[in-house]
């Protein structure tokens, strides 16, 4: 019997536009299934989706770099995996030094960070519910108290986002995982976290906590970072968007993001159908 949802955001749960269609909000409602978000995306992103639903229990941010839950609108960290600051900023500088036209984007649980004003900020803060603070990497990661969770990089252009993720991996920084989902729009986002920053750590760490099995844990996921996610529960779901690489590991496929898939199989899969009439 399924007793915990896991589900990413983007591309899963989300539709196309970065919104809950309203089928999904009224099937997660009838439901009645503990639900946990699984997301790439900042604590502050996650904000008004957690609050949609009242989830008070702890959900997992940065790919699995932070475990948060929220109290009276704050973000609480409860478990955090972090870069160290030396080698954030040995990565952010190379950057700056050697392609100074990608975004730079740098945070803590709780803020989002940047060097300068530029098209890529102005992308993340199309999609974002928060505003970056920008100052000298230098200087805010030596004052700032919060460990470093995650750096992103938007490259455009004529850039070559692999030339950029080679120049990272040159430098040798120990325990680094760095991510290049598909492009979108011609823009590629390069995520960086601690190589143990992973949605699984995070699933994991809730099933510990509220004692359930993981065979007890549905997953919802679409992309190569939901991997690991998927492949730990007893039913992994994936979306219809989803390469073919990720739904061999599914259980299930549902219909895409931009088709209810979400909704979709929580009122047509078997299991969930019995758990949320349990």
């Amino acid at each position: 019997m399924i007793k915990q949802l896991f589900t990413d955001m983007d591309g899963t749960l989300l539709n196309p536009q970065g919104e809950l269609s309203p089928v999904t909000i009224q099937a997660i409602k009838a439901a009645q299934l503990p639900l946990t978000l699984v997301s790439a995306r900042a604590a502050a992103d996650m904000l008004r989706f957690v609050e949609t639903f009242n989830l008070t229990g702890p959900q997992i941010g940065f790919n699995g770099a932070l475990i948060y839950q929220v109290n009276h609108h704050q973000i609480e960290p409860l478990s955090e995996i972090p870069l160290p600051k030396a080698d954030g900023l040995k990565i952010i500088q190379a950057v700056q030094n050697h392609f100074p036209e990608v975004s730079i984007n740098f945070y803590d649980a709780t803020h989002w960070f940047a060097p300068k004003h530029d098209h890529g900020v102005d992308l993340q803060a199309e999609r974002s519910d928060f505003n970056p603070q920008f100052g000298n990497p230098v200087e805010i990661l030596a004052n700032n108290h919060q460990q470093l969770l995650k750096i992103t990089l938007l490259v455009t252009g004529s850039t070559d986002p692999q030339a950029v993720a080679n120049l990272i991996n040159g430098l040798k920084v120990p325990n680094l995982s760095l991510q290049l989902p598909a492009a979108e729009n011609g823009i590629t986002f390069i995520d960086i976290t601690n190589i143990n920053a992973q949605k699984s750590r995070g699933v994991q760490y809730i099933l510990d906590q509220e004692g359930v099995a993981n065979s007890e844990a549905a997953a919802f996921g679409d992309g190569e970072n939901d991997l690991p996610m998927l492949k730990m529960v007893g039913l992994p779901i994936v979306m219809g968007n989803a390469s073919d690489k990720v739904k061999m590991v599914a259980k299930y496929v549902t219909k895409t993001n931009a088709d209810d898939g979400w909704a979709y199989a929580l009122t047509h899969q078997t299991d969930l159908v019995a758990a949320s009439h349990a």
